[in-house]
């Protein structure tokens, strides 16, 4: 059993960041120009349905369906560059504190670190490391029901890829990667999984930013405790694909990028959930100069680490997401973002196996960012969260949440 997080008080947070402030003013002349920055940021955030109740259902008896959470945060960062190499990274700590549901009062972490490196020869990469902890109100056992305070949701990441100039156009390209996402609470064991995975391709640039790829790729992922009712909880998914990759940049405005799949995914233990089929992606980036910056992604997926939470009864998830930014003044942007999905299940919710259905949602979200100076931001989103009901009522239920928060920030570099 995975030994319980001890949440620090706030008090200790707060010292921390005003130490911190206190460092970072006595420091001010010589952050002027440095790759450093550290600050403090403070956000207010009401969730209508925090708990992600399903329609027609009711908070469990001591809980509050919606809430209001204080966050405070230490924010730090980096971005230096040394001779052909560049570190950039990174980091913060969050004291969460909920008006209503206490039991959710906790510490949350970011921590993001990356090395671009390249040789004076023909070799280059990136190198990167990350860990998360978050904390989960929305999180359900294996069948479903609430669970109530403790519900760290602890992720640790690492990439690596590298690249090896040949002749004229021609590269070699190969990455490595893992993933592991655990909880605090036992009753959420059953999600916990770990990722690693591996591509090996040949690319060949047709001219300036445009190229195209050709690699292999797979992936395993083990899921340690996911079955119930059988002398081995274990099981394990094998996906393998061979992919295309197009990248063209008809103009410094526009870049598109294209992924074609054609692969297969297995389970060891529940193979009613194997997949067989193509995939892919479709990132369209747009920048027409002035105000205005778009992008539009589209995509199917099957990995546990798509664009959605999506779980180890995932089969597909196709994917839509619009968004955009637009500068309404030299200090003031807004942006705007739509998300629709649609997911294939299998067994989901009750472990039901040979039951199969889809369901549909949708993600709205509305902001305004202020750069007041230039150690100071302050902005407001909203959001709108809805997901329909499953074509098999057994897997998944109705649900819908808007999210309000505004926050501000302030940095010394």
């Amino acid at each position: 059993m995975r030994r319980p997080f001890k949440t620090t008080p706030i008090a200790s947070v707060a010292g921390a960041i005003t130490a911190a402030c206190l460092w970072a003013g006595a420091s001010a002349s010589w952050a002027q120009s440095s790759p450093y920055y550290i600050g403090v940021a403070q956000t207010f955030t009401h969730e209508s349905n925090l708990l992600r109740v399903r329609d027609g259902q009711v908070a469990p008896p001591g809980s509050s369906q919606s809430d209001t959470i204080s966050s405070t945060a230490l924010v730090a960062g980096i971005d230096q560059s040394f001779g052909r190499q560049r570190v950039s990274g990174s980091a913060s700590l969050r004291s969460n504190q909920y008006a209503d549901n206490k039991e959710f009062n906790s510490v949350g972490y970011s921590l993001n670190l990356g090395l671009d490196w390249e040789t004076i020869e023909r070799l280059s990469g990136r190198v990167s490391v990350g860990a998360d902890r978050a904390q989960r109100a929305d999180l359900r056992d294996r069948l479903g029901r609430f669970i109530g305070g403790g519900n760290d949701e602890d992720v640790k990441r690492f990439s690596a890829t590298g690249r090896i100039g040949l002749a004229g156009p021609l590269s070699i390209e190969a990455g490595v990667n893992y993933y592991d996402l655990s909880y605090q609470a036992p009753a959420a064991a059953y999600a916990e999984y770990r990722q690693t995975g591996g591509s090996l391709g040949v690319r060949y640039r047709l001219g300036g930013a445009t190229s195209v790829a050709v690699s292999l790729r797979a992936a395993s992922i083990d899921y340690p405790n996911l079955l119930i009712n059988l002398p081995d909880p274990r099981d394990k998914r094998q996906r393998e694909d061979i992919d295309l990759n197009l990248v063209w940049v008809p103009s410094g405005n526009s870049r598109l990028d294209l992924t074609l799949s054609q692969g297969r995914t297995k389970y060891d233990q529940l193979s009613e959930r194997d997949f067989t089929g193509a995939t892919g992606a479709l990132v369209w980036t747009w920048n027409p100069g002035g105000r205005l910056r778009t992008n539009v992604r589209l995509a199917r997926d099957t990995g546990q680490t798509s664009d959605l939470n999506t779980t180890a009864f995932s089969q597909t998830t196709d994917n839509l997401r619009v968004a955009g930014d637009y500068d309404l003044t030299g200090k003031i942007v807004a942006s705007a973002s739509l998300q629709v999905y649609r997911r294939q299940l299998d067994g989901a919710g009750q472990f039901v196996t040979g039951l199969r259905g889809s369901d549909t949602g949708n993600i709205l979200t509305l902001g305004l960012r202020w750069s007041v100076l230039r150690s100071l931001t302050v902005g407001c989103q909203a959001s709108y969260e809805n997901r329909g009901n499953n074509s098999a009522p057994q897997l998944n239920d109705a649900y819908s949440a808007s999210i309000a928060s505004c926050y501000g920030q302030f940095t010394l570099q």
